[in-house]
């Protein structure tokens, strides 16, 4: 290797060690799972993670879902169709709790969800 091209090599490693840049984080999944409304749920509907994790929910039913931020600082809604997946990273601790808005899917009363409905708690 001549001298130009060891420094060359030498300045990308002494970059990478000065700059190494931030962490991306663990993924971790939610699983639609069942067979009819009555029966969807997220499985786990409960994950802990640390902040810079990102959770991928993936519908494994033949019936398209939505995942949609329902309380907590956050926004996502979007549609699952079957065989699908859609993520988000959390960069902020705190719970966040999300739920399928799909009609009879899941319900909310008196603030409490039930049916298709998730939480993710994030810490340091």
């Amino acid at each position: 290797m001549n001298l130009r091209r060891l420094a060359v090599v030498a300045l990308a490693v002494g970059t990478l060690f000065a700059f190494p840049g931030t962490s991306l984080g663990d993924s971790f999944r939610v699983k639609a799972v069942g067979s009819s409304p009555a029966d969807f749920r997220w499985n786990p509907d409960f994950r802990h993670i640390t902040k810079g994790d990102r959770i991928v929910w993936k519908n494994t039913t033949n019936t398209t879902h939505r995942v949609v931020a329902w309380k907590g600082a956050w926004s996502k809604e979007t549609d699952v169709p079957p065989g699908e997946t859609t993520s988000k990273r959390f960069r902020k601790t705190g719970a966040f709790f999300f739920r399928c808005t799909i009609p009879g899917h899941s319900s909310v009363t008196n603030g409490e969800c039930s049916g298709m409905c998730g939480e993710i708690h994030v810490v340091r």
